[in-house]
C-alpha cells in the first residue's frame, strides 16, 4: 500500500551495531559497501533497484537476498527475533537493520537510527592510524623512495620498489582514478604530475617480504578521493567511492 511504513521496533541497541559492524563474520564487506550506500543517500533511505545501479548489478533481487541475509545473520548472532511479515508468517529479515516506507517510487529501506548513529560513531574513528595522506612528489624525485620504508611514504608501508609510482603512473596516467580530476589539467604546469598512489591490497593482509605489482597493485587517486577510501577499516573499493560520488551526484 502506497506511503506504508514498518516502523517495527527491534532491541538493538548503538553499542551492540558497533559491535556487529566490526564483527567481519557478522557484517560482511559487501553489506558494508550496501550500508555505506544507504548511508550517503538523501535521508539515509534507497531502494534496493537503486542499489543494483550503483553497484553495476543488472537485477534487485541479489540485492534483496543480500539484505535478507544479513538480517537473519544479525537476528542469530544477538538470538534476537526479526519483525514478523505483515501477511504471512515469516519473518521480515531486512526489517533488522531497515526501516521501510512504500512510496510510488518503489519500496525504501531506510537505515535504523541506531545503526545510523553506530555507522557516525565508527566513521569519526575510522581513520586508519597509521594512514599518512602523502606529500607527493613529482616522479623525477623517485631517488627519496627508499627499500625496506616502514612509513607510509609516497606509496606504502612496505613498498619494496622505488619505482613503482613511476611505473604505476605510466600505466594509469595522473588522473584520478575515482573521480577523473587532473591536476595538470586545473592548475596547469605546476598540476604536472601530481597525484596520489593508492595500494589496493589492503595493509593487513601484507605480511614479510612483499614486491608491489603497479599494474595491479596501485592506482592513481587524488588526495580527496585518497581520504574517503581510507575512512574505515577495511578501506573502501575504488568502484565503492565512485558509487557515493554518482549517488550524491543524483
Amino acid at each position: 500500500m502506497l506511503n506504508e511504513k514498518w516502523e517495527d521496533p527491534i532491541n538493538i541497541t548503538k553499542e551492540q551495531w558497533i559491535s556487529l559492524l566490526r564483527d567481519e563474520e557478522a557484517i560482511k564487506e559487501e553489506d558494508i559497501e550496501v550500508l555505506r550506500l544507504i548511508h550517503t543517500s538523501i535521508d539515509s533511505r534507497a531502494t534496493a533497484s537503486q542499489l543494483a545501479r550503483l553497484l553495476n548489478i543488472p537485477h534487485f533481487v541479489p540485492i534483496n537476498s543480500q539484505v535478507g541475509r544479513l538480517g537473519k545473520r544479525i537476528a542469530n548472532r544477538l538470538r534476537i527475533d526479526a519483525p514478523k511479515e505483515r501477511y504471512g508468517d515469516g519473518y521480515n529479515w531486512w526489517n533488522v537493520p531497515f526501516l521501510g516506507k512504500s512510496t510510488k517510487e518503489g519500496f525504501y529501506w531506510i537505515l535504523r537510527p541506531e545503526l545510523k548513529d553506530a555507522m557516525e560513531d565508527l566513521e569519526d574513528t575510522s581513520i586508519e592510524d597509521d594512514f599518512i595522506s602523502p606529500d607527493e612528489i613529482d616522479i623525477d624525485d623517485l631517488e627519496e623512495l627508499y627499500e625496506g620504508a616502514h612509513k607510509q611514504i609516497y606509496v606504502n608501508q612496505y613498498e619494496r620498489d622505488r619505482h613503482a609510482r613511476d611505473k604505476c603512473i605510466r600505466i594509469y596516467g595522473t588522473k584520478c582514478s575515482v573521480c577523473d580530476f587532473d591536476f595538470e589539467k586545473a592548475y596547469g604546469e605546476t598540476g604536472k604530475n601530481v597525484i596520489h598512489v593508492h595500494h589496493l591490497k589492503p595493509l593487513s593482509e601484507i605480511k614479510g617480504e612483499y614486491k608491489v605489482d603497479p599494474e595491479n597493485h596501485l592506482r592513481p587517486v587524488c588526495p580527496n578521493c585518497h581520504t574517503i577510501i581510507h575512512r574505515r577499516k577495511p578501506a573502501f573499493s575504488i568502484d565503492a567511492v565512485k558509487a557515493m560520488i554518482k549517488n550524491a551526484a543524483n
